[in-house]
């Protein structure tokens, strides 16, 4: 299959993330991928220079982007469209149906679909599948009455698993590790509250390293200084191997309010690293709380801070790390992940050829 994916992020974030390992998995199968994205810094963790374009639409009205990509679908034959950012699933949509190929909207966190015309057609109307990351992502989309249930198919992710080449560990220092981009919604904001409420005891053994960059980087900055943690708070911006970091941590937490599953969740979790983190999305199908994970049942400082003194002072923090290792490697799978996306994404370009051709 010749497929162009397509995304519209400004950041390399966990559906960019996912997107390239999608396009790794197809092209490792034998299928030809392009990526259309903004021409930024983290094109190329997309796809190979000669793979990446930046002339789509940016937006649902962008009628020149429309234009472009319509033509770049003839020029190389594209058999199917996959916009994995909500601002191209209604222009990539018009282009699928007026071409006749198909067209599989990747959507990466919980989101009722409301607007009018925009999302009836791109959730409802234009869309042969839609590709979610947990069953919680569907039951809220499936509610949008112009959603086919049917078309919604759920594909865990898969793990790109690499040597580690891990940073030294600090014994000295308890290391809490997040990654992600640095924004309100992660709540990299209530980690660092909680860990200025800890016990004093506890407090000055913590260094937390956060891992990515976003727009909420400087006040979280301010914050660390306000909480008295500017020196046990690391901003490491932008890593290309962020796991090497979190081998290397004694817990990693991740306190988002939005997610569909964490890649860096998981990561985590599948190099041998206890893991704290919100039930949202699609982490309570494999966290069970005190088993293989830790559960955080809110968000607020006082009641992380409670959670955190707690796990710090448990013995069985390597047991609770094996056994989330092990749930891991059993659910999130990159060949899993690559078969029922190769037939996903085939039977939406069968369906397709078919409503064009309807006598073949």
């Amino acid at each position: 299959m010749r497929l162009l994916f397509i995304s519209t992020a400004g950041h390399f974030g966990g559906t960019e993330r996912w997107a390239s390992m999608a396009i790794a998995e197809l092209e490792r199968r034998g299928h030809e991928v392009w990526m259309d994205c903004p021409d930024l810094p983290h094109a190329a963790q997309f796809a190979k220079a000669e793979r990446l374009w930046h002339g789509g639409p940016r937006g649902a009205l962008d009628s020149a982007g429309k234009a472009r990509l319509e033509q770049f679908c003839r020029d190389h034959a594209i058999d199917a469209l996959v916009p994995v950012s909500q601002k191209a699933y209604f222009p990539a949509g018009q282009v699928a149906r007026k071409l006749g190929i198909g067209c599989i909207v990747r959507l990466g966190i919980v989101r009722f679909p409301w607007r009018p015309v925009l999302d009836w057609y791109g959730y409802g109307l234009y869309p042969h599948a839609v590709i979610v990351n947990t069953k919680r992502i569907k039951q809220v989309l499936a509610r949008a009455p112009f959603v086919k249930r049917e078309r919604i198919h759920v594909i865990y992710n898969g793990i790109v698993r690499k040597p580690l080449n891990p940073v030294a560990y600090d014994e000295k220092h308890f290391t809490i590790t997040s990654v992600g981009t640095l924004s309100w919604r992660k709540g990299q904001q209530h980690l660092i509250k909680a860990v200025g409420l800890l016990p004093e005891h506890l407090r000055r053994k913590v260094r937390i390293k956060l891992i990515g960059d976003g727009p909420a980087r400087a006040k979280l900055e301010q914050l660390a200084k306000a909480s008295g943690l500017a020196d046990q708070v690391v901003f490491t911006g932008h890593l290309d191997s962020p796991v090497d970091h979190v081998a290397a941590s004694d817990l990693f937490v991740l306190l988002s309010s939005q997610e569909g599953i964490s890649n860096a969740l998981l990561e985590a979790m599948d190099a041998g690293v206890p893991a704290y983190a919100t039930l949202v999305g699609g982490h309570g199908e494999f966290i069970e709380d005190g088993v293989n994970g830790w559960a955080a049942r809110s968000r607020s400082a006082q009641r992380v801070a409670a959670d955190l003194a707690r796990i710090m002072q448990a013995g069985n923090r390597k047991d609770v790390a094996q056994r989330g290792r092990q749930s891991v490697q059993r659910m999130f799978s990159m060949q899993a992940m690559g078969d029922r996306l190769e037939e996903v994404i085939s039977n939406a370009v069968t369906e397709a050829q078919n409503a064009t051709n309807p006598d073949t």
